[in-house]
């Protein structure tokens, strides 16, 4: 048995699809993600005892369930209340969500490992607490939930390899579907990895060089 690289190179068109589509569902549903993860993060810690219970019950529901069953769930159950979605619209609110929850804690944790004396101090300038958080907070919790995000990027980029159970033409799904036809597991699976890894590591090397950079910040926003 050897390693037929024209396979990959004859199927690297569809290879290509695919990983454009990988790119794409991640790239708009990390925003979202991380949008409403502040969202979530600012109601546990300023929106009352009903509100942030509400919150934790949203955060333990997508941190514990496995991701395959939260996307078979809204792609299968929601059609028997009359809501049907395409698979594409259930793949980014099922990665939304997943990002969210994760995120929403990582933002919650590094607000509150900054002392809060910088909040009080905030308070005491006449400012509110949203202008606090946007002007003295989030400057500093980008150097604290960097590395932390930069996981939650990574596995949100493996985990979307699970979104070929409900159809989306993603990296996975298109070299199934090469599988099927040329009977290459090893030389497509290989191609995937390798497709896989590289996108990881590039979103591990930005991470490293912006990790680089707010560092003398947050070095400097500490001595202060």
């Amino acid at each position: 048995m050897t390693f037929d690289f024209s396979v990959i190179a004859d199927n690297w068109q569809i290879l290509a699809k695919g990983f454009g589509t990988t790119v794409l569902m991640c790239t708009v549903s990390l925003p979202l993600g991380f949008a409403l993860g502040v969202v979530l993060a600012l109601v546990k810690l300023r929106g009352g005892r009903l509100p942030a219970a509400v919150v934790s019950a949203y955060v333990e529901i997508f941190r514990n369930i496995p991701f395959l069953i939260q996307i078979f769930l809204l792609f299968y159950a929601l059609p028997m209340f009359g809501i049907r979605l395409s698979p594409v619209v259930v793949s980014i609110g099922a990665l939304s969500a997943y990002a969210s929850a994760y995120s929403a804690e990582i933002i919650r944790g590094a607000i509150q490992s900054i002392s809060y004396g910088q909040v009080e101090a905030g308070y005491a300038l006449g400012l509110r607490y949203l202008t606090i958080f946007r002007k003295i907070l989030i400057p500093q919790v980008l150097g604290y939930i960097l590395p932390a995000a930069t996981n939650l990027t990574i596995t949100l980029i493996k985990e979307s390899a699970i979104l070929s159970a409900i159809t989306v033409t993603e990296l996975t799904y298109m070299a199934q579907n090469i599988i099927g036809r040329t009977f290459s597991p090893v030389e497509i699976f290989t191609a995937i990895a390798l497709l896989y890894w590289g996108l990881t590591a590039l979103v591990a090397a930005v991470s490293r060089s912006l990790e680089h950079r707010l560092q003398p910040h947050l070095a400097a926003r500490r001595g202060a």
